[in-house]
């Protein structure tokens, strides 16, 4: 044990040395503040910070834009759960970990343990383990993670009610548009459209009365103009980037083009809906957690007749 022991050192420098001449041929390409991974999307997820390094052109390290994403897109779709997003960060980089691994057996014929060694020094680098995969919990944390399903399964059922937040921003988003006559029709408030959500959908399902829409907004109003935003972006013919993100469809890799336009429509969200409503709050917080972008003007939804005048007779300060 003795003569081991006199090793650790001589392996320890020599460690050293090799990820010094790494670091030489790889320069760091980290993205974002002096804080590490753990102080803004681990022990406390900082949305406004993980925005920003999603919003800087080019790449990061290996999977830390992936891993990000899937923390935000969990946080957009329930954001007083502290840890869903950390369920789908741990979820993100085993899948990454694990076709990395995949790479190195194939490249050596099969052999992990050669490949292991080349795509930790050459294809993951030392960022990744030093500001993520240690300082998370490594191999442990992986292994006591959710499964895919189990993550869906989690991220369905803690996103419940986001529809009845995000059917208060449709009415607020109509209001703005339509209801431009304030001595008639005031400013959008939650008083008004809680109530009304019962009154324009008609689709027979049994609809939570005004108190539970009104819990439901308050839940979800934080991350609600993010969620409203990926709703208003088509994917595919039949499913919204919001359909996909409440599924845990969406991925960095697949969608990451269209994060410029789901910010810039947050924007217009904030600028063009939230500031006009009679409770400001909402605006000035969500304000404060986009990057520096321009608004993108959407249409709202287009309401039929009745639901349109069901709207505008609740807000009618008249009747």
């Amino acid at each position: 044990m003795a003569a081991a022991s006199d090793t650790t050192p001589k392996l320890v420098e020599a460690w050293q040395q090799i990820q010094a001449r790494i670091s030489e041929r790889q320069s760091s390409q980290r993205q974002g503040t002096s804080k590490s991974f753990v102080e803004y999307a681990w022990d406390e997820f900082d949305p406004r910070e993980i925005a920003n390094i999603l919003a800087t052109p080019g790449e990061s390290y290996f999977a830390h834009k992936d891993i990000l994403y899937e923390g935000y897109c969990a946080w957009v779709a329930s954001p007083k759960s502290a840890r869903l997003p950390r369920h789908g960060m741990v979820l993100r980089t085993a899948l990454h970990l694990d076709a990395a691994e995949q790479f190195g057996r194939d490249k050596f014929g099969g052999i992990g343990q050669i490949g292991d060694i080349y795509i930790r020094t050459n294809l993951i680098g030392s960022e990744f383990f030093e500001e993520i995969y240690y300082p998370i919990g490594g191999i442990l944390r992986i292994a006591r993670s959710l499964s895919r399903a189990g993550y869906r399964a989690r991220l369905r059922e803690q996103s419940k009610g986001i529809q009845y937040g995000l059917r208060v921003l449709e009415i607020y988003h109509h209001h703005v548009e339509h209801l431009l006559d304030q001595k008639h029709f005031g400013k959008p408030s939650l008083n008004t459209a809680a109530g009304l959500v019962s009154e324009i959908d008609v689709s027979g399902d049994k609809l939570p009365g005004e108190r539970a829409i009104k819990e439901y907004w308050s839940q979800h109003r934080v991350s609600i103009a993010f969620g409203y935003a990926a709703q208003s972006i088509k994917v595919n013919e039949d499913k919204t980037l919001l359909d996909l993100i409440l599924t845990g469809a969406t991925s960095w890799r697949k969608h990451r083009t269209l994060f410029p336009a789901w910010m810039a429509r947050t924007r217009f969200v904030v600028d063009h809906v939230l500031s006009q409503c009679a409770e400001t709050d909402t605006a000035s917080g969500t304000m404060g957690l986009l990057p520096e972008i321009e608004p993108e003007p959407f249409a709202g939804v287009q309401f039929d007749a009745r639901q349109a005048e069901n709207i505008a007779r609740k807000f009618n300060r008249k009747r």
